[in-house]
């Protein structure tokens, strides 16, 4: 099962719940790869608020 998702925040979001779903994980660490950290936090902030968290 691939478990690197890029996308538009709505496209890894729907990613981590179809491996959610399939693995019955509880929990989900993501973690951006990207230099600059304004752009990793903005990342973040992206998929916490299609997530439903942020």
């Amino acid at each position: 099962m691939a478990t690197q998702f890029v996308g538009s925040p709505r496209t890894v979001a729907e990613r981590l719940r179809v491996l959610r779903d399939a693995t019955g994980a509880d929990e989900l660490l993501v973690t951006t790869i990207t230099h600059d950290h304004a752009d990793r936090v903005r990342s973040y902030e992206l998929l916490a608020r299609e997530w439903g968290t942020g």
